[in-house]
């Protein structure tokens, strides 16, 4: 490996790296004391693809989708979009500005367009990894709902966040997990 190409993957690790500091919006918004990062909410989502991706799905490409699928809210921020079940905004500018910022990161690195593709391919949610992985983001969230439940808030306010996961959850593969941490937040 060249010295040009070891500056663009440590820029890219350094840029990365910035996501530690990016704090989810919803939490921040419902008074969450120490909010979770994106780059905490991805780490765990990676290890869900690891451990929840079946014969169906190609694993390496579902992490690899997982590990970029946030990324562009290193400049753009964690820009909430739905509320529970209502929509407020469509995500189509979001997802743009953040396509344009995973592009700025990935386009000098040799193989670069493969990562580019990851994100299209995860916004479209038209192929298995893809619809997976959104089940995956939706278990998460409600994981760390649950999460702040236990630490003392009030479950009332993160109703939104589970109404939002079922939203995405009901009827599909991921569902009984769901259904599970449901039964969860009625017993604590």
């Amino acid at each position: 490996m060249d010295k040009k190409q070891i500056k663009i993957l440590v820029d890219l690790f350094d840029k990365a790296g910035t996501l530690k500091d990016v704090k989810r919006t919803g939490w921040v918004l419902k008074g969450v004391e120490d909010a979770e990062s994106v780059a905490d909410h991805t780490w765990r989502m990676c290890l869900c693809c690891v451990l929840l991706a079946d014969k169906n799905v190609d694993k390496q490409k579902l992490v690899e989708m997982c590990i970029v699928h946030d990324l562009g809210e290193i400049e753009v921020g964690d820009i909430k979009w739905e509320t529970g079940k209502k929509v407020l905004f469509s995500p189509t500018p979001k997802r743009g500005k953040e396509l344009a910022v995973v592009k700025e990161i990935f386009g000098k690195l040799a193989g670069g367009r493969k990562y580019i593709n990851l994100l299209k391919e995860f916004n479209e949610q038209k192929t298995p990894e893809a619809k997976l992985l959104k089940q995956i983001e939706k278990v998460e969230m409600t994981l760390q709902a649950l999460e702040y439940e236990k630490r003392g808030y009030r479950a009332k306010k993160f109703d939104e966040f589970w109404e939002n996961s079922e939203k995405y959850l009901k009827g599909n593969s991921l569902e009984p997990i769901f259904r599970y941490l449901q039964e969860a937040r009625k017993n604590s």
